[in-house]
C-alpha cells in the first residue's frame, strides 16, 4: 500500500510537488508525507536517490527509516535499507543523521556516507561507483564473489548463491543490470565456473554457481 514502489529490477523516477526528484531502485517502496510544516519521505523497503527541490515555503526535508532519520540540507543523496541498519551516501550538499529526539548525530558532506541504526552510527567514505544503479549498472572492484552475488540478487527474480569453496574469488567489471542471467553467465565463464538452477520445496528456485566439472 506504499505511495510509490518498484518491482524486482525495476527503477522509477518520480517528481514530487516541490520539484524534488525521487528515484526508486529495485524492489523499493516509499510513502510521501508533505504538510505545511515539513516534507517527509518514509523509506519502507529498498533504496532511493533524492535530489531535493527548492521549496518556496522553505519547509525542512526529512527521510525516515526503521533504523533512524535523516535531514537533507539542500542536497543529492542515496538512502538504503539493510537487514539490521540503514545507510546513506551524499553526492552534493549535506545530510544530517538524526537521533530519535531529532538532535544531530553527525553531518555528512559530499563523498561521505554512513551506516546507522537506532543505537549507533559509523561514518565512511562513499564508494565512487555506489550510485551506478542510477545508470542501470552494477560496478565491482575486486569484490568477493559471494558479496557480488548477494548484491546482484537484489535485481534477480531468483536468489543467487555460490559454493563456499569459491566464495572468496574476486570479481571486477561493469555489468548492465538489464539482463541478470547474462551477468551470471559472464562471471561463470570468466572464472571458469558453472551455474546450476536448484529447485527446492514449493518450486522455489536458487541459481548456484559452482566449480566446473572437469
Amino acid at each position: 500500500m506504499a505511495d510509490y514502489r518498484t518491482a524486482v529490477n525495476q527503477r522509477r523516477v518520480v517528481t514530487l510537488d516541490d520539484g524534488t526528484q525521487l528515484t526508486l531502485n529495485t524492489n523499493s517502496a516509499v510513502n510521501i508525507a508533505y504538510d505545511g510544516e515539513r516534507r517527509s519521505i518514509e523509506l519502507l523497503a529498498g533504496e532511493i536517490f533524492i535530489a531535493t527541490g527548492k521549496d518556496a515555503a522553505r519547509r525542512p526535508f526529512f527521510v525516515a527509516t526503521p533504523h533512524g532519520s535523516l535531514q537533507a540540507l539542500g542536497t543529492r543523496f542515496t538512502v538504503r535499507l539493510h537487514d539490521d541498519y540503514a545507510s546513506a551516501g551524499v553526492l552534493e550538499g549535506a545530510v544530517a543523521v538524526l537521533a530519535s529526539d531529532g538532535a544531530q548525530r553527525l553531518v555528512l558532506h559530499p563523498g561521505e556516507g554512513a551506516h546507522f541504526d537506532s543505537n549507533s552510527h559509523h561514518r565512511q567514505a562513499l564508494a565512487p561507483y555506489g550510485g551506478a544503479w542510477l545508470n542501470g549498472m552494477l560496478v565491482a572492484r575486486d569484490m568477493r564473489l559471494a558479496d557480488f552475488l548477494a548484491e546482484l540478487s537484489r535485481y534477480s527474480k531468483h536468489p543467487l548463491a555460490c559454493a563456499p569453496a569459491i566464495a572468496s574469488l574476486r570479481v571486477s567489471g561493469s555489468y548492465p543490470l538489464a539482463d541478470v542471467n547474462a551477468i551470471v553467465d559472464a562471471i561463470s565463464a570468466s572464472l571458469r565456473l558453472q551455474r546450476n538452477t536448484v529447485t527446492r520445496f514449493w518450486g522455489h528456485q536458487v541459481v548456484r554457481i559452482e566449480l566446473a566439472a572437469h
